[in-house]
């Protein structure tokens, strides 16, 4: 079909579309809407009085932009991270281990014999 359009015709639907999306954009809006919505509920219900609640524009994809610069990591801030993260599981794991353990049973008293 596009092959069939003139310049003209293509200008036209291009300056429409920015107008009136159709598309991707709008569909892409449904669901920042949707997505808003849910946070929203959530906030209300889970979260602290007073929390800022989110419009749908926070969840609206922002194609072609250029993405701001993130921090890098240094290898010794990632290894950090990682060591802290091990010693909270293996404290987990081994009050679960602790937890789990039946309690042990205590050997008869042996007979006095007379």
């Amino acid at each position: 079909m596009l092959d069939q359009l003139t310049s003209k015709q293509i200008s036209e639907w291009e300056a429409y579309d920015k107008l009136d999306p159709v598309g991707t954009w709008r569909e892409d809006f449904r669901l920042a809407y949707l997505s808003s919505l849910v946070t929203n509920i959530s906030i209300k219900v889970h979260g602290k009085s007073g929390a800022k609640l989110t419009t749908p524009m926070d969840f609206m994809l922002e194609w072609g932009k250029e993405k701001e610069e993130t921090v890098q990591q240094s290898v010794e801030q990632m290894k950090e991270f990682m060591l802290n993260f091990a010693k909270q599981q293996n404290r987990r794991v081994k009050l679960e281990v602790v937890n789990t353990r039946s309690p042990r049973k205590k050997k008869p008293p042996k007979r006095e014999t007379k």
